[in-house]
Parts: C-alpha cells; sequence; structure tokens
C-alpha cells in the first residue's frame, strides 16, 4: 500500500505540469464566436430564404465553442430532411479568433420526375408473392408525375394515374409557407379510386376477395390539411377530409358489415389532429435521435348515420449509436378506438402498411385496439459512394449504398371485441400475444431508397424471407 502511495506522489507532478500544458493550450480558443455573416451555395433553384429556414444560426449570433459542431451538424441535417438536396454541409470559416462565417454548401436533386408505376393490387408484396401466387394480372400499371420545389419554396405537386388492375387519380399538392414567418402550409388532396376487386372480409386471418368484370368499389376523397411548424422539430397538422364511397350489392350480401347495417354508400367527413416531434437525424432511415407523433381522428359528424368513429393513435421510436458500427433502434406505438362494432372497411389493426409484427406479413389482424413493439440491432456492413466517372451529370457522379446486417425482435396485440360471425375469421390471432423476430439487412440508397430483407419466424414457428421497401422503424 504504501509502495502504491510512493509512486502516485512521485508521477502528481507530472499530471500537475501536464495538465497546465494542456489548459494553455485550450486557452487559446475562444470560449464563444460570434457569427458575422452566413454564405450559402449550391442552390441553383432552391430560394435563399428555404434554406435560411434550416440554419441552425442566424448572423449576429453568439455560439458557444463546445456547441459549436454539433449545432453545424444539426444545422447539415435539418437541411437533408427537407428533401430538396443530395448533398449538405456546413463549416465554419474563421474571419479571425472570434468572429465567424458559416459556410453552407448543397447540392440539388433532381425536381422533376415522370416514373412509370408498376404497382400491387395486394396488401403487400409479401401477399402477392405467396397468396396470390406472383400473378402479373394483378399489378397495377400507371404514370408518377412529381414536381418537386416548385418555384423554389419547397412546393410540390404529385400526380398518379393508375390504369391497371385498380383505376386511379390522385392529385396532391403541398404548400410548405403560406406566411413570411414561414410557419403555416398547407397540403390538398383529391383522389378517385375504381376497384373490381374488393376484399370484403377477414378469414384466417387473411383477406378474401371477390372479383367482378365491372367495377365493385368506388371511392372518392378531397381534403385540405393545414400545417403549423412553430419549432423546428415540432409541427402540428389539422386536417378536414369528405370521403364518398359506395360498393356493390354483391359485397354488401357477403359481409353487410362492410359499411355496417348492409349499406352500399358511405359518406362522411373526417377531421384529424396530429401533433409531430421529430428529432431523427435521417429521417427516412435514422441512426440518431427520437420520433414521437400523435393522432386523433373523428370519422363522421353526425350529419349522416353512416358512421362514427373515433381513434387515437401514438408512437414512440427512439434511434441510439452504441459504437462506430453499431446502433440500436426501438418503438412502440399503440391505437385505441371506439366503438366496438365498426364498418369492416374502416376497422385496421395490425398487418396494414407499417403496422406489422415481423413474420406476420401474410396476415391480418382486424380489431379496435392494439400495441406494437419493436427494436432493431443494427451493424454498418458497407458504407460506399460508387463513382460514376462517365456519366455527364453531377448529381449522379456518385451512388451512396449503405448496408447494415440486423436482428430484431417484435411483439404485438390485438384487442378485437366485436361478437358478431364476421368476426369468426379473425379469431387466432386475434386476444394473443404475437412475438416474432428474426434476422436480415437493409440497403440504403439514392433518393430515400431503403429494401428490407428479411427472414423472420413467428409464434407458430412459420418462418420465410419477406421483403419490404421502407425503413421497419
Amino acid at each position: 500500500m504504501h509502495s502504491i502511495l510512493r509512486h502516485i506522489l512521485f508521477l502528481l507532478p507530472f499530471f500537475t505540469i501536464a495538465q497546465a500544458i494542456f489548459a494553455q493550450a485550450d486557452s487559446t480558443l475562444a470560449p464563444y464566436f460570434i457569427i458575422d455573416s452566413i454564405h450559402i451555395e449550391g442552390n441553383k433553384r432552391t430560394k435563399t430564404f428555404i434554406i435560411e429556414r434550416e440554419l441552425d444560426f442566424k448572423v449576429g449570433d453568439t455560439v458557444l465553442t463546445k456547441n459549436i459542431e454539433s449545432r453545424l451538424q444539426r444545422t447539415q441535417n435539418r437541411l437533408f430532411n427537407t428533401s430538396l438536396f443530395l448533398e449538405t454541409t456546413t463549416q465554419l470559416v474563421s474571419t479571425n479568433a472570434i468572429h465567424k462565417t458559416v459556410k453552407v454548401t448543397v447540392r440539388e436533386r433532381y425536381y422533376t420526375y415522370i416514373v412509370p408505376i408498376i404497382g400491387l393490387a395486394d396488401r403487400n408484396f409479401n401477399e402477392w408473392w405467396v397468396q396470390r401466387n406472383h400473378n402479373l394480372n394483378r399489378l397495377d400499371a400507371g404514370l408518377y408525375f412529381l414536381q418537386k420545389n416548385m418555384r423554389g419554396r419547397n412546393e410540390s405537386m404529385k400526380i398518379k394515374v393508375e390504369f391497371g388492375f385498380t383505376k386511379k387519380a390522385e392529385f396532391t399538392y403541398t404548400i410548405p409557407y403560406l406566411t413570411k414567418s414561414r410557419k403555416l402550409g398547407l397540403i390538398y388532396y383529391i383522389g378517385y379510386i375504381l376497384n373490381k376487386q374488393v376484399a370484403y372480409n377477414t378469414i384466417e386471418n387473411k383477406l378474401f376477395y371477390i372479383e367482378s368484370s365491372a367495377f365493385i368499389r368506388e371511392r372518392f376523397g378531397t381534403g385540405i390539411t393545414f400545417t403549423y411548424r412553430s419549432k423546428f422539430y415540432l409541427e402540428h397538422q389539422l386536417g378536414a377530409t369528405y370521403y364518398n364511397n359506395a360498393i356493390g350489392d354483391t359485397v354488401a350480401q357477403l359481409n353487410p358489415t362492410y359499411f355496417s347495417e348492409g349499406r352500399t354508400r358511405q359518406e362522411y367527413i373526417s377531421l384529424k389532429y396530429s401533433l409531430i416531434k421529430d428529432h431523427r437525424d435521417i429521417r427516412y432511415y435514422p441512426l440518431k435521435g427520437t420520433y414521437i407523433r400523435f393522432d386523433a381522428e373523428q370519422m363522421g359528424l353526425g350529419i349522416n348515420k353512416d358512421i362514427s368513429l373515433t381513434s387515437f393513435k401514438g408512437e414512440i421510436s427512439i434511434y441510439k449509436p452504441i459504437k462506430k458500427r453499431f446502433n440500436i433502434a426501438g418503438t412502440v406505438k399503440g391505437k385505441v378506438s371506439t366503438p366496438v362494432q365498426q364498418p369492416y372497411f374502416n376497422q385496421r389493426g395490425l398487418g396494414y402498411d407499417k403496422e406489422a409484427v415481423s413474420g406476420y406479413e401474410q396476415y391480418v389482424i382486424d380489431g379496435q385496439k392494439y400495441i406494437l413493439s419493436k427494436i432493431n440491432f443494427r451493424f454498418k456492413l458497407l458504407d460506399w459512394n460508387v463513382p460514376l466517372h462517365d456519366f455527364p451529370d453531377e448529381r449522379f457522379s456518385k451512388i451512396p449504398l449503405k448496408v447494415f446486417l440486423k436482428a430484431y425482435m417484435d411483439m404485438g396485440y390485438v384487442w378485437d371485441n366485436r361478437t358478431t360471425m364476421y368476426a369468426q375469421g379473425n379469431r387466432h390471432y386475434a386476444n394473443t400475444y404475437l412475438p416474432g423476430g428474426g434476422i436480415g439487412f437493409d440497403v440504403v440508397t439514392y433518393y430515400d431508397f431503403v429494401v428490407r430483407v428479411e427472414y423472420s419466424v413467428n409464434r407458430d414457428l412459420q418462418s420465410g424471407i419477406f421483403i419490404n421497401f421502407k425503413a421497419g422503424i
């Protein structure tokens, strides 16, 4: 013990001298910077004020030296998350020890697309491949026109036309900033869809369809949503949408609960409020940050008796780096809706869109309430920038490519309290725990494109390879 103490006392002067040297070196750095100017370059089409809206600085700001790197990175991520740019960089340029210039460099994307649509009439790729025997007659063909960054103000116009298995025409126009404060925005939508095939019921937790040579379902919707981005990471949305839906007599006969009480037409107005708090670093495939969302919706305002359905949905997702190449992502989301007896067409549990438990991609579980949790452990296997030396357009001079290996575990539960005979085909997976999980990899590349290839197992030890085209969390 005395020997150890003597060694510590012997080394103490050296530690003291080293600390003094490093303290002297650090003292050469000013404790704060003053932003004298902001220089923006690379925006050929995008208005400067659109970029300035995302900056974490303004001219005249005093910034603590210890905070400067994190604020530069936040600005860079915000600009990238506008989906206007392929690359964004922010850096500090010295004028002197105290006064600095923030230099922002962006590389713009293509903003005009006319893309052929090859879509699926089914719920997802896995259902089409397995249950429908990847029948090519069930493909939807069409055109998708997207004009982003209209007038250089980050406005977008989307037109989708399909003329294959499903007939569809949809138009969406988004204006993120209506006022000089750049907080209030607007989204307008109108759509008309015709179907010759309709999923009329759930049997053995699978959708069962009826098909006709004539159209047996017609859907029309139009609405407007106001957005209010009060802070950088906080947004409120309030919208009203009018719906007018109709089905053929055969659908109503097969399932009188489709629109309830054997109706063949459903007309109502929906009011929806959303609160979104988004602190993710990169939205389409985040590795760091948090995401919180709350939705409240009222379908039907008592004007008619077609529908009166109230629902609340919530989501909390967390993304955290563990080491240089390792990260973990987790989410918990849920829904509560009332009353118990709801139109089959409007009732949604798990198995629709992204609300699915891994390993149950072939199934739907209808219900009035559900909870879903997911956790992913991911390892960045590849992070390449593939050069295209002979490509004439600089926007495609290199292709970013990232590949993540992952292991994942899911847990879901759906409450279905219906007592009608039309709920019997939902019994196997409703009102019981739904564990699932597996291993797989994610491929992430240009223009927010993600491909997930996963080998999953469910509680019945059914397994398979599933392909999806959105991030799982």
